[in-house]
């Protein structure tokens, strides 16, 4: 497992530990499996998601919830983490590869919490509260995974909570425990796990630190990104040049 901790007390974007690795010249190894982001913007709402690889045409992303806090002011909604997004290639929707379908669970040790049909548990299927995407535009990149309804599809599945099956922020994630009260609206306490079928092979994760990855919070209240691209540019750049020094040594 690669785990990437990432945190700005002062700044919504924020940089990814592998590329500063590898701007010092430091060798970090392309994992397919387990890489782990943890993404802080020191406003108290924070947020956990790891990315495997189970197959060349199929991804899972685990998305945890793990806020302290919410900023002064917010509404109740405002501290669901409704949305999960990335770029498979370059930035933009470009012909790369695309989410087709697949599933969400809820995650281990989670439970949904103000569903208006019952009470659900770890591995119960959520898919009818979810959608997938594949086209920027939102504030999200390119491909994500949102219970918000902005340009997504929905995975299919049935209604279990609202008037409609994707009704965002409505459905996504609060942290355990709570940092505020909900007020009645449904949501799935700690974490999901999504599995997504894609349309073409991949053979790595590196398009997660060359692109990058954001999480929403609300209804486009807060985005949290990492990296930054002009700061990802620069740690590149500076990884390239450490490369050019060992190899004149």
């Amino acid at each position: 497992m690669s785990l990437f901790r990432l945190s700005a007390p002062k700044a919504s974007h924020i940089s990814c530990l592998r590329l500063c690795a590898l701007a010092l010249g430091t060798w970090c190894a392309s994992a397919t499996a387990g890489d782990v982001f943890i993404l802080d913007d020191g406003s108290g709402l924070s947020a956990e998601v790891e990315f495997t690889l189970l197959s060349a045409t199929s991804l899972e992303v685990r998305a945890r919830n793990t806020s302290t806090g919410i900023p002064m002011g917010a509404d109740a909604a405002d501290q669901i983490l409704s949305g999960v997004s990335w770029d498979f290639g370059h930035p933009g929707f470009n012909g790369d590869t695309m989410i087709s379908g697949g599933m969400v669970v809820i995650g281990a040790a989670s439970d949904s919490v103000n569903f208006d049909t019952g009470s659900y548990g770890p591995g119960f299927d959520v898919s009818g509260e979810y959608g997938f995407g594949n086209m920027d535009g939102t504030g999200a990149l390119t491909n994500f995974v949102s219970s918000n309804t902005a340009q997504a599809t929905p995975f299919g599945g049935a209604n279990l909570d609202g008037p409609v099956s994707i009704d965002g922020p409505q459905g996504g994630l609060v942290a355990d425990p709570m940092v505020q009260s909900l007020g009645g609206l449904g949501a799935i306490q700690d974490e999901y796990v999504a599995t997504l079928t894609l349309t073409d092979p991949i053979t790595d994760l590196d398009f997660l630190t060359a692109n990058g990855v954001r999480v929403e919070f609300g209804s486009d209240y807060r985005w949290i990104t990492i990296p930054e691209p002009a700061s990802a540019a620069l740690l590149m750049l500076g990884s390239l040049l450490a490369l050019q020094r060992r190899k004149r040594q």
